[in-house]
C-alpha cells in the first residue's frame, strides 16, 4: 500500500461521506430557518417545535431516500473489501 494509494481511499470516503450526509444536513437547515421564521413571527417560544419538525422530516428523507442516499458509501465499501486481499500482501 502506498500514500498516493491511502491518500486517493480518503478522499473518496471523504467524497462518498458528503454525498450521503449533505441531502439531509440541507433540509434540516431549511426546516429549522423556515420554522425560526415562522416562530419569530408567531412569537412561539416552545422549544421543542424545531426539533420535532427536524426529527420528522430528516426521517421521512432517509425513509424515501436512504437507498440512493446510502449508495455511494456501499460502493466505496464493497471496492475496498474487494481490492483488499491484493493491496494487503
Amino acid at each position: 500500500m502506498t500514500e498516493e494509494f491511502l491518500s486517493r481511499y480518503l478522499l473518496l470516503t471523504a467524497i462518498a461521506s458528503m454525498k450521503s450526509a449533505a441531502p439531509p444536513l440541507i433540509i434540516a437547515a431549511g426546516v429549522g430557518f423556515v420554522v425560526a421564521l415562522f416562530q419569530g413571527v408567531t412569537q412561539i417560544q416552545d422549544q421543542s417545535l424545531p426539533i420535532t419538525l427536524k426529527i420528522l422530516i430528516v426521517g421521512g428523507t432517509f425513509l424515501f431516500f436512504g437507498a440512493s442516499l446510502a449508495s455511494p458509501v456501499v460502493i466505496l465499501a464493497d471496492e475496498a473489501f474487494r481490492i483488499f486481499p491484493t493491496v494487503s500482501r
